[in-house]
């Protein structure tokens, strides 16, 4: 890299963790500040991870008072889109967690910032890079693309999970449930693998936390893409068996499954199943490609080149989602 990066980020809950180790491993690339609305947690984050740097609460403060040439989002997903356009509207880059944000407007006011801007936004779709993915797509590409697909989001998440958070379980502040919370990585990787999405038809419902969130906890449903494609998805926190998630891709003579961190392919009644365990920092469903992801935009910052995930493809997997809460059991324009 030809510069040193001054860096700071938003927002220090369990996601952090990852951008912040992520970060520690760039060459150039110094953290500078942390910042929380709670700054005993921006202080624990700096201390259990030995980052010397300057500790704020309020974020607008911090941008301020900082030269910062990139800022990472990891906020509740209803600061997303005002604390981007605020870094956008300043030249500062900005990484931002999934969701990009929660509504169709702020997709509009996003798109509209980064054009007025000289600075760069990617947002975190990490799965698109783990070692599975990357091998699934090289199998399905190979064989002349995909025909259809379909994907399960299998998770668990319990009352404890929404009530402790102060922001979860509610339109206004998750912008949704297990659609926008857990399967958009899921939704995201279809996307990539089928093209531009167009129409989609779907249910959605609460299945275990009545009266405690008002989102869904389940949602199904068939998306029709742009050259005819489709693809079927269910989607679940009600699954008391873990975390589990899968992606299935009919090719023209394979089957090809990303399920957990294998790969299988079926080919002339042949089953291979090639090793892609690595080391994971937090949960195995939060995937292993933050690494790859985060180094991938301070190089695109560096050489002025395009992000590893452009915001205008981030939004596919969000448009598809706030399609559904929209559907109403009706097919619904993405």
């Amino acid at each position: 890299m030809n510069k040193k990066y001054r860096v700071a980020l938003v927002g220090c809950g369990n996601i952090s963790k990852n951008h912040l180790l992520a970060l520690k491993e760039i060459e150039n690339v110094e953290i500078v500040a942390l910042c929380d609305i709670k700054p005993e947690r921006a202080e624990k984050k700096k201390l259990d991870l030995g980052i010397d740097c300057s500790v704020y609460s309020d974020y607008v403060e911090m941008l301020n008072k900082e030269a910062l040439d990139s800022v990472h989002i990891t906020t509740p997903h209803y600061l997303h889109a005002p604390m981007a356009i605020e870094a956008l509207g300043r030249n500062i880059n900005v990484f931002l967690e999934k969701p990009v944000c929660i509504s169709r407007e702020e997709i509009k006011a996003l798109l509209d910032a980064e054009a007025k801007s000289n600075a760069k936004i990617t947002v975190c779709f990490q799965n698109r890079f783990n070692p599975t993915t990357l091998l699934a797509k090289k199998i399905i590409d190979e064989d002349g693309g995909a025909k259809c697909a379909y994907a399960t989001v299998f998770w668990n998440r319990t009352e404890k999970y929404y009530t402790e958070s102060g922001w979860r379980g509610t339109y206004a502040t998750e912008g949704g449930g297990v659609m926008i919370n857990q399967a958009i990585h899921t939704i995201d990787l279809l996307c990539q693998i089928l093209g531009t999405p167009k129409t989609l038809f779907a249910t959605k419902a609460n299945h275990h936390l009545q009266g405690i969130i008002e989102v869904e906890d389940m949602c199904e449903g068939l998306i029709k893409f742009e050259d005819g494609k489709t693809a079927n998805f269910y989607t679940t926190t009600a699954f008391v068996g873990g975390d589990m998630t899968t992606v299935v891709v009919k090719t023209k003579n394979h089957t090809v499954t990303i399920n957990d961190n294998s790969v299988l392919y079926l080919d002339n009644n042949r089953v291979e199943d090639p090793s892609l365990v690595t080391k994971f920092v937090g949960k195995a469903c939060y995937g292993n490609g933050h690494d790859y992801t985060i180094k991938a935009f301070y190089q695109a910052i560096d050489t002025d080149t395009e992000v590893p995930v452009s915001l205008e493809s981030s939004t596919y997997a969000l448009r598809i989602l706030l399609a559904a809460y929209e559907s109403n059991d009706k097919e619904t324009i993405i």
